[in-house]
């Protein structure tokens, strides 16, 4: 009779489980058009943030010869936030817009996208995406003058009844290869700001679509 048992409810397992797993539908096969809201967010850039490296401070005594009392902890001080300030200046003074220059980026790899091409429309769609950038800075490589424009993009996408279905953050690449420019190229020259904004932008949008078509 156990054995019986045991089959009945075994078999009663996989078929609500085949059942559920027939209903999981990603979102893409739930997105028949979707569109971007072109609002794009930035963050307002700090002045200062806060250390990577911690301190650590002890201190302690002897209550006795052979007993004693130690406490310690560590702290990450404030420190400017100086990479991201010079590259937010050298923004406004050129007039260089990292909203529109995200929307657009974000617009035309959608476009060109295979997948997506039919999917994404101008408006009317039922599901919208929509762009935030917490953070983008300026890092410069460790044995040389070059840098890039690091940022740093989070991406939501929300149905027709505004829920949130999907949410992914991605960092362009820190390769090599994409250290082009000096550091005062990119902060003096309009031309060079925007090549090496638009570059950043694109590489993590790429990774941010790539993302999208997994889930």
């Amino acid at each position: 009779m156990k054995p019986l048992l045991n089959f009945i409810i075994l078999a009663f397992l996989l078929f609500f489980t085949a059942c559920s797993s027939k209903n999981e539908i990603n979102i893409n096969d739930k997105m028949k058009s979707v569109s971007l809201d072109k609002s794009v967010a930035i963050a307002s850039v700090p002045p200062t943030v806060k250390s990577p490296v911690s301190i650590g401070i002890g201190f302690g005594g002897y209550i006795s010869r052979h007993l004693g009392i130690h406490m310690g902890t560590s702290i990450r001080p404030d420190i400017s936030n100086s990479d991201a300030l010079k590259l937010e200046r050298a923004l406004n003074y050129n007039n260089v817009s990292l909203s529109n220059t995200i929307a657009n980026e974000f617009d035309n790899l959608m476009r060109g996208d295979s997948f997506y091409k039919d999917k994404y429309v101008p408006f009317g769609a039922k599901y919208k995406i929509h762009l935030y950038v917490p953070q983008y800075y300026l890092d410069t490589a460790t044995f040389s003058s070059k840098a890039i424009v690091k940022v740093i993009i989070n991406a939501k996408i929300y149905d027709e009844s505004d829920r949130l279905i999907y949410e992914d953050v991605q960092e362009n690449d820190s390769v090599g290869s994409y250290y082009v420019y000096d550091e005062s190229e990119i902060l003096n020259s309009k031309e060079v700001l925007q090549k090496a904004v638009s570059n950043s932008v694109r590489n993590c949008i790429a990774k941010i679509i790539i993302h999208m078509k997994k889930n």
